[in-house]
């Protein structure tokens, strides 16, 4: 025998038959209020709710609103009705007009409404609130709104303070690493390790290192943050005269932050007068695997060091060396192939430099832009491109 599903107690779903969303009983206190906007009428205190609002008794209604501190329970309050709707907002005295909802106990059919507020809940209750048509009318001949000298301060410092995710720290030259001339590369390494170590992102390291006499007063002094401290006087004078706070240590700490998250460092600047250059400097954690060719040994630190010029003779080069442990691994890639075969040519004395030094080359690749690094090996004993190899006696030659 089947069961019919017309039979009686079963009644079809059909759109809007379901109970409606808003509360009955809300919408029948906003009916009793609104004849009363613009009147007083008289409150009861019933209860004070955990949340920090009252049980109020008004128009037979028992309603839940925000009254001033101290106000006693079973204390009679008059209420002026500001509104009824969208909302019910009552106003006691000259405290600013509350909105007014009915009162649900804990788990009953409305009980999630009637949930204790939460701090910000509460203070946004407490906020004013002033009708749509009291508002003040804006257009092209209302005053400019203006910011306090602290709201502008921290305005200030927000955006300077911001940087885009993934982008890396980057630090301004003020002067050449070389002087006009042949460049001294015993001067430019020096430099180098001074335009990164002596710009604070390492200032605290150091002040470490200075305690445990492995650094000097004079290298800290040569470092932005002790150079404010000296200047601290000049600086609060300027900030007076700027109308605003010095916001150079919240600046240099963001940068500070900004290093250690993403462990790379630019440099923008000019390698000698006139030759610009952009030089970065990063930190990898090494997992083992292999790139480029190259398995890189497990749990030693992975260095990469790159640089872009703009050459008079070879056009755009790009230089990276990536160090692992005591592997040296060289890349240089150039804008064209005439410039990767004349970088190609000279190769040779760079292997020589480097073993001189007391760090022999690991690999060499030496490629265009134009071309795809094919990874084609090419011995180095007697070969005339001069393509340094690697410790089996290979190198890479794009």
């Amino acid at each position: 025998m089947q069961t019919r599903l017309d039979s009686a107690g079963l009644r079809p779903l059909v759109p809007g038959g379901g109970q409606p969303a808003a509360d009955p009983r809300q919408a029948a206190f906003q009916r009793a209020l609104a004849p009363m906007v613009g009147k007083t009428v008289p409150g009861e205190v019933l209860a004070k709710i955990p949340d920090g609002s009252y049980l109020v008794r008004v128009a037979d209604t028992n309603a839940r609103m925000m009254l001033p501190g101290g106000t006693q329970v079973g204390a009679q309050v008059a209420l002026n009705v500001v509104a009824a709707h969208p909302r019910p907002l009552l106003q006691v005295g000259t405290e600013q007009a509350q909105p007014a909802t009915v009162y649900t106990p804990p788990g009953g059919a409305s009980a999630a409404s009637s949930r204790p507020m939460s701090a910000a809940a509460v203070l946004l209750n407490k906020a004013p609130l002033i009708a749509a048509d009291q508002l003040p009318t804006l257009d092209h001949t209302s005053a400019q709104a203006t910011l306090s000298p602290a709201a502008r301060a921290i305005a200030s410092a927000l955006t300077q303070a911001y940087t885009a995710p993934g982008a890396p720290v980057t630090i301004h030259g003020k002067h050449p690493l070389a002087a006009a001339g042949a460049p001294d590369p015993a001067r430019v390494e020096t430099a180098l390790k001074n335009v990164l170590g002596e710009s604070g992102l390492f200032y605290e390291s150091h002040v470490a290192e200075w305690a445990e006499g492995k650094r000097s007063l004079q290298e800290l002094a040569r470092e932005p943050q002790m150079q404010r401290m000296t200047q601290q006087g000049s600086s609060e004078a300027l900030a007076r005269a700027m109308g605003g706070p010095d916001l150079s240590a919240a600046q240099m700490i963001n940068l500070q932050l900004h290093a250690q998250e993403q462990g790379k460092v630019q440099w923008h600047g000019e390698a000698w007068p006139g030759q610009k250059m952009q030089w970065e400097v990063e930190r990898e954690e090494n997992d083992g695997r292999s790139r480029g060719g190259r398995d890189e040994a497990d749990g030693q630190p992975v260095w990469r060091s790159g640089a872009r010029f703009s050459l008079p003779l070879l056009g755009n080069v790009a230089a990276s060396v990536t160090l692992v442990g005591d592997q040296v691994h060289v890349t240089l890639q150039s804008g064209t192939e005439e410039s990767a075969d004349d970088l190609r040519a000279w190769s040779g004395m760079l292997q020589r430099a480097l073993e001189a030094a007391g760090t022999p080359l690991s690999s060499l690749s030496i490629g265009a832009d134009a071309e795809k690094e094919t990874g084609t090996q090419a011995g180095v004993a007697g070969n005339a491109a001069g393509a340094v190899a690697a410790p089996e006696g290979n190198a890479d030659a794009a």
